[in-house]
């Protein structure tokens, strides 16, 4: 698939499979994620981490909820990525970088017929949760910054209307 053709046929999954995704296939993602675009090219401001721990994975979903109650923030994904950033050489780019690191690994799982969505709400269930950042194994100074789940859509979810511009474009020349 294409780049252009991955981009187009991403879409949001909320509601996944118990299905695993293969190791080949997840490292291919996190290895798409370590090629994404970081400010000041300061990688070693930035750790990965696959959660498939069904354990983990339930009490990130029940820290997430905690500000939505009754809501499942993971939509039963098997596989929860997560970034962890230390403060970088610059100033607040630690969610610019995420940005990017997510959307490559987003577009790398399409690209293999992986389903995804990014993920807002467990970032905060994760850093609100001292136990959960004890067990995922930040280092001192690290905070999560972005989060992405991977697996397998529970139903035919609509497609994004591809060959249609959706954001408003102005053009200076």
């Amino acid at each position: 698939m294409n780049t252009l053709d991955a981009i187009k046929a991403r879409r949001s999954v909320r509601g996944f499979t118990d299905k695993q995704i293969g190791d080949a296939d997840l490292d291919a993602i996190l290895f798409a994620g370590g090629q994404a675009a970081v400010g000041g090219a300061d990688f070693k401001s930035l750790k990965l981490y696959a959660v498939q721990d069904p354990e983990l994975l339930k009490a990130i979903d029940e820290a997430s909820a905690k500000r939505r109650p009754g809501s499942h923030p993971l939509y039963g994904a098997p596989t929860l990525v997560v970034l962890a950033s230390k403060e970088s050489i610059l100033p607040s780019i630690e969610f610019t970088n995420a940005g990017c690191v997510i959307e490559n690994m987003m577009l790398a799982a399409t690209d293999l017929g992986i389903d995804s969505i990014y993920l807002w709400m467990s970032m905060y269930g994760i850093n609100d949760d001292p136990d959960i950042i004890a067990k995922l194994g930040f280092p001192e100074g690290y905070t999560c910054v972005g989060t992405m789940a991977l697996g397998y859509a529970t139903k035919e979810f609509p497609k994004l209307k591809a060959d249609e511009q959706r954001i408003e474009v102005t053009v200076i020349k």
